[in-house]
């Protein structure tokens, strides 16, 4: 059984990638489970019932045991009075996301604090897994967040990117809670990973369309020819082809 666990749809950048077209090609592809959310939610002035449409717009389509959405919560939702309580009464959502670099959290700022706990409670009550962007920068390194991870050891914490890798292998020896993805994880930084013993701690994630919007518009990479759905055969050649443990990576506890 193949996962994704980490997946977008909805607008970045200039592109709008349709949920329903990226969804088909995933599970095309031959992936049983996916979590996904909307990049959307960084459309300057976005309000949540744009994304909230984009994620009905799947949920009626995909049953959301396979197919699980993810409630990326942004700062400005506090004063759209948006809860992960009635968020979770309207939509499927199976977990949520933060993005400090997209989205910055002040943690000496009462709102943002308050509305953290308020959400990590959620989690920690529902079972649910809490997915967190990761970066080389002070406000989105992997530490950002680590008094709620002593805090809510119930909830399962998953540093995308795993970066820097240094500091995440150290969140790992301390917290049994704390996981990563291999979304744009490189293979210096997965054996590292592998070598301090914690690849059963990685969860299979491609950012996938992110890589082919990169891919597509990077002078570097660029290669305009490339398809959506040869793009993703290619994210998950690279995830599936790094190492046997992710070929029998199951579903059970995303």
């Amino acid at each position: 059984m193949m996962i994704d666990t980490h997946i977008h749809i909805g607008q970045f950048e200039e592109v709008y990638y349709k949920p329903l077209d990226i969804l088909r090609i995933v599970t095309e592809a031959g992936i049983s489970a996916v979590s996904y959310s909307s990049t959307t939610s960084c459309k300057d002035s976005v309000c949540y019932k744009d994304v909230e449409m984009e994620i009905a717009e799947v949920s009626a389509c995909y049953t959301p045991d396979s197919i699980i959405p993810f409630l990326w919560y942004i700062p400005a939702y506090i004063d759209e009075g948006i809860t992960a309580l009635n968020a979770f009464q309207n939509l499927p959502y199976g977990g949520i996301k933060l993005h400090p670099r997209a989205h910055r959290w002040n943690l000496h700022d009462r709102k943002h604090l308050d509305c953290l706990h308020g959400l990590f409670e959620f989690t920690q009550e529902h079972g649910l897994p809490v997915l967190i962007h990761t970066g080389e920068n002070d406000f989105e390194r992997p530490a950002f967040f680590k008094y709620f991870f002593e805090e809510y050891q119930k909830t399962k914490f998953i540093l995308a990117h795993c970066r820097p890798v240094t500091e995440t292998i150290a969140l790992f020896q301390l917290y049994k809670n704390v996981y990563g993805d291999t979304a744009f994880l490189s293979v210096d930084s997965f054996d590292k990973i592998t070598k301090a013993g914690f690849n059963e701690r990685l969860l299979p994630g491609s950012d996938f369309p992110i890589t082919h919007y990169y891919k597509t518009r990077y002078p570097r990479r660029k290669d305009s020819k490339i398809t959506l759905q040869k793009q993703y055969l290619d994210d998950l050649n690279k995830i599936f082809g790094v190492d046997s443990y992710f070929r029998e990576i199951t579903a059970v506890g995303l």
